[in-house]
């Protein structure tokens, strides 16, 4: 991998969408990614806008402060890693061709080996055009990412009192611009004006996951959860015992677990065709090979394999512990899948999406989940309490006990009706 040196102050950082575009469509396909290129850190934004052109966007919608350049002493700093070599010997590439990237902060004291690794989300592009869309932004391309990353708060916080099991392990944030949650395995390019598309998520995924392994310490790692939110929720779903696999390869005594944030996406085919978007992805971007193999194979003598992009498919698959952080009445799934502000129709999806957990996910006893009634989408990690505990409390009760010997075995649930101010609030 190639490590990128201190870029453009904070104000550059700033600039306006327009040069990051400008700086896409005159870079060149596979050069290394330079210094100083602009990103988005202009605060939070409605759902609409964050995914309503084409998936531009670089998850400000969430944390901002995660694509902001490192400041000089920023304690939460985390050095930039762009997989030049690995683009060009195996086309682990992003939408624009260019290569993928992925941020690293060390782990101290009791932490050093011990791992926290998110796989940032993000949307998917369902149509060319929206793939078009997507490459000329953060999420299609690399060539906008910063040096330095800042990962402070949530679930990188490095306050005990906040964060208090993985306050001072490693961190991982990978980017995410494939388009499909790291799974694509086109070896063919689709020209869309003036741009060549590329689908090879599942090769960034292997990219990445080898230079953590080989460069990082990984291949020493004690402990490992493996994270994401919203297209990086179910990225973790689809890719969490692949993720174990490959670090007990190396490390057999290695204790893996996954923590899916908001990445229970229901297959749905409501207004917003979600349904037929995700399949329209799997067959374009070719990626039976970059999902779970026992969904696959479960599948393929029904010829209905792209089922397995859908976590509600692919959660009875899943042999890795795994613990989702998930909203019942999630607002991006009630917006741009469900499509309706009807309060029974709300809690119905509520309902159903509670029973396909317990059904499909919780009849495996060393899984459990956080399921809250909170309309939201992502993060609020401390901020809801259930049975007691916040999301930081819950995960590590849960990885220390294990679901079996909690009072609740493992399935920390709010289970109020919609709408529900309350269940958003700590106390």
């Amino acid at each position: 991998s190639q490590q990128i040196g201190s870029t453009k102050d904070m104000a550059a950082m700033r600039s306006s969408f327009a040069a990051l575009v400008l700086a896409a469509a005159l870079a060149s396909v596979l050069a290394t990614p330079v210094p100083g290129g602009t990103v988005r850190a202009d605060g939070l934004m409605t759902i609409a806008e964050a995914f309503g052109a084409g998936g531009i966007d670089d998850m400000a919608l969430y944390h901002p402060e995660w694509h902001t350049e490192a400041a000089p002493g920023d304690p939460d700093t985390a050095q930039g890693h762009f997989l030049v070599k690995e683009a060009k010997s195996d086309g682990a590439v992003c939408l624009d061709g260019t290569p993928s990237a992925y941020y690293f902060r060390t782990g101290t004291g009791t932490g050093a080996t011990k791992w926290y690794i998110h796989q940032q989300g993000g949307g998917w592009c369902e149509s060319l055009s929206s793939c078009y869309s997507r490459s000329k932004g953060s999420l299609g391309s690399s060539k906008g990412y910063p040096a330095t990353a800042s990962l402070g708060g949530g679930y990188f916080s490095t306050d005990p009192a906040v964060n208090p099991m993985m306050y001072n392990w490693n961190a991982v944030y990978m980017r995410y611009c494939d388009g499909n949650s790291f799974s694509g395995s086109n070896a063919s390019t689709t020209r869309y004006g003036d741009t060549t598309l590329h689908w090879r998520g599942k090769h960034i995924l292997t990219a990445q996951i080898n230079s953590l392994l080989r460069d990082r310490g990984l291949s020493e790692a004690t402990d490992v959860v493996v994270s994401g939110c919203s297209a990086g929720g179910l990225a973790t779903f689809l890719h969490c015992d692949h993720w174990a696999d490959r670090i007990r390869e190396n490390s057999s005594a290695a204790r893996v677990v996954c923590m899916p944030d908001s990445g229970f996406f229901l297959d749905t085919e409501h207004g917003p065709k979600y349904h037929s978007g995700m399949t329209w992805a799997f067959h374009q971007q070719n990626s039976t090979s970059g999902l779970n193999d026992a969904c696959i194979e479960a599948n393929t003598p029904t010829n209905t394999q792209s089922k397995c992009m859908f976590a509600e498919h692919t959660a009875p698959h899943i042999r890795t512990p795994t613990f989702p952080l998930q909203a019942e009445y999630d607002s991006w799934q009630i917006d741009n899948d469900l499509g309706s502000s009807n309060s029974a129709t709300i809690n119905a999806w509520g309902a159903n999406l509670t029973a396909l957990v317990k059904a499909n996910l919780l009849n495996q006893p060393q899984h459990g989940i956080f399921l809250d009634s909170c309309k939201h989408h992502c993060g609020e990690w401390g901020n809801i309490v259930i049975d007691g505990m916040n999301q930081a409390q819950a995960l590590e009760a849960w990885y220390t006990k294990g679901s079996p010997a909690l009072p609740n075995k493992g399935f920390f649930r709010q289970g109020e009706a919609y709408p529900c101010a309350s269940c958003c609030k700590p106390n």
